[in-house]
């Protein structure tokens, strides 16, 4: 009885472990932080999106990292990873997954903050415009940086939106791939 308990403590703490935050299942395999971007594509194939964030300097690129949406259905979680210097360096979820609608629906209000890149690209299509503001490095009170894309530095981004001539041009700011502000520009969309 002893070694019947013992096996089914260690299934489940095995079992709970392996979809602990900074780890993810793909079928039989389980992909870990740390593991190589090789390893993610021979466990999971191809991500549903990818999202690169990099900025110039004229010379070469300062800093380089994307995260990929993985997106298993409704039943399972939609997991996010980011990558850098190819190794997964976060896996993160994104609520759970969805089918994916052959013409989705999108007016000005299904934009709201917390919206993922891969939602709002799914939702709405490629913005009109879109330009990368920068990286900001945000500090808290007490002097340590923020969590985010490059220990501590966040990745911002504006895009905009034409919902035609009865709305607004629609201006999203997004840090990190997650929409952090929505509004309205001064002038009418077109048709």
């Amino acid at each position: 009885m002893y070694v019947r308990c013992l096996m089914v403590f260690m299934t489940l703490f095995w079992a709970g472990s392996a979809q602990a935050t900074g780890s993810f299942r793909c079928g039989s395999r389980i992909v870990s932080e740390g593991d190589s971007v090789a390893a993610l594509l021979a466990a999971c194939g191809q991500p549903a999106y990818r999202d690169v964030w990099s900025l110039s300097n004229g010379y070469d690129t300062v800093a380089a990292s994307e995260q990929w949406y993985y997106n298993f259905g409704p039943n399972l979680l939609l997991r996010v990873v980011r990558l850098r210097a190819g190794r997964i360096v976060d896996i993160d979820v994104d609520g759970y997954g969805f089918s994916v609608a052959p013409h989705p629906p999108c007016d000005p209000d299904s934009i709201v903050e917390g919206l993922s890149k891969y939602r709002l690209v799914l939702a709405c299509g490629p913005p009109l415009t879109q330009r990368v503001i920068g990286y900001v490095t945000p500090y808290d009170a007490g002097g340590f940086a923020r969590r985010g894309g490059f220990a501590g530095t966040v990745f911002r981004e504006e895009w905009v939106y034409n919902f035609g001539s009865r709305h607004y041009l629609r201006v999203v700011t997004l840090e990190n791939g997650r929409v952090v502000n929505v509004e309205d520009d001064d002038s009418r969309g077109s048709d």
